[in-house]
């Protein structure tokens, strides 16, 4: 008779399943790029409106006008090449997506195992949203990438020399993709040494964040030089938020014009609608935007299970990062940017619902585990009953 345990870890298991899965993953990814390319191709671009004349502009890569060099500078090379600028930004973002669709591969893969790597792959390359925000070019896409490779160094369980260098330089990247990836960096530092005292190493996490800012200084300083204010484009922004969220869109009223700093736009309407705007951007995040932005709704059940998966476990990493992916969208969370549906756009949100993809990922392998067991036991047990059986005739 052969045995019992091996018979059902090869049905469990069958050696092609993940192969499968992959497959399946690449050819939702490939669906993902052509159905974006023939829809969104001549959609008009809003984010990178202007990135083509800021990189013809741009003497060096800080010098890239009112935005974050780094996407700016990725046209810029492709400009140089001769290429044409609207289809260089959309090329670019789904070049952006494809990078993150292996990482996501690699860094799953690594840290839960080969069922959370696959399917947290598949439903990041199913979402539409994500097509959608590649082909409009995304900085939100570049910071994604980086901060997710900074994530995976930063947090390795032997951390070293090598690995601290490779965090720092991809958290200069994330931020000289989207500034506001240096709160991520901050979040995911503190957790991981809140978490995990005993292999936080002080100084490769110092070297790390002191790399990343290092490389991320100049930027900041040029910005000084320039425009008398070291966030002057961050802080231009934080003004149109503002404007937006008092006046909205009309174009008779007369606003306010000039950089808005980080405390008076927490502040602007006092601190009790401080707390007030965190709350409401808080359960408008989770109740509608997160499971909109997710848009496969039933994936909402797998986050759940990998969400209790991680707490039982005690693998806090994915939940670390979805606090710290939302804290950027949070400040933002309460204002109607969107006219029509309210709330901001959900480019805000990317970073959090690849960590929801890889949560989903996630359960749906505890889940298999589980499921797995409980059919390996109630196998024993019939077994065991049909011995017992046995022995008495």
């Amino acid at each position: 008779m052969p045995d019992l345990r091996q018979t059902l870890a090869k049905i469990d298991k069958p050696p092609f399943f993940h192969g499968l899965t992959l497959l399946l993953a690449a050819a939702a990814l490939a669906l993902n790029f052509t159905a974006s390319w023939k829809v969104y191709r001549f959609e008009p671009l809003r984010e990178a409106a202007s990135r083509s004349l800021l990189a013809s502009n741009a003497s060096f890569f800080y010098d890239s006008g009112l935005t974050e060099p780094l996407p700016a500078a990725a046209l810029k090379l492709a400009m140089a090449a001769g290429a044409d600028p609207d289809t260089a930004v959309r090329a670019e973002g789904l070049a952006v997506f494809a990078a993150l669709f292996f990482v996501t591969l690699f860094v799953l893969w690594r840290r839960y195992g080969e069922q959370t790597a696959l399917m947290g792959a598949l439903f990041l390359a199913a979402n539409p949203y994500m097509g959608y925000y590649a082909m409009q070019g995304s900085g939100h896409m570049y910071a994604l990438l980086f901060l997710l490779l900074f994530w995976h160094f930063f947090t390795v369980p032997a951390p070293g020399r090598r690995s601290a260098l490779l965090a720092g330089v991809c958290g200069a990247l994330a931020c000289l993709s989207r500034l506001d990836s240096a709160w991520v960096l901050l979040v995911v530092a503190g957790f991981s040494w809140g978490l995990d005292k005993k292999n936080f190493s002080p100084k490769d996490a110092g070297l790390a964040l002191g790399l990343a800012l290092l490389l991320t200084l100049p930027y900041v300083v040029y910005q000084k030089v320039k425009y008398k204010d070291f966030f002057y484009a961050q802080e231009l922004s934080l003004r149109r938020w503002a404007n937006v969220d008092r006046y909205g869109y009309r174009p008779e009223v007369e606003v306010p014009k000039g950089p808005l700093g980080p405390a008076a736009f927490v502040f602007r309407n006092g601190p009790a609608g401080a707390l007030k705007a965190a709350f409401d951007g808080l359960g408008r995040s989770f109740a509608y935007e997160l499971p909109r932005t997710l848009y496969y709704r039933f994936l909402l059940v797998l986050v759940f299970l990998g969400a209790y998966a991680a707490f039982s476990l005690r693998r806090y990493g994915l939940l670390v990062l979805l606090a710290a992916g939302l804290l950027p969208a949070l400040t933002f969370a309460s204002i109607k940017q969107v006219p029509a549906t309210g709330g901001i756009e959900l480019r805000y949100y990317l970073f959090a619902v690849w960590t929801l993809c890889a949560l989903a990922g996630l359960g749906f392998q505890e889940t298999l585990a589980w499921f797995g067991k409980s059919v390996l036991n109630w196998a024993k047990g019939k077994a065991a009953e049909a011995g017992r059986h046995g022995g008495k005739n």
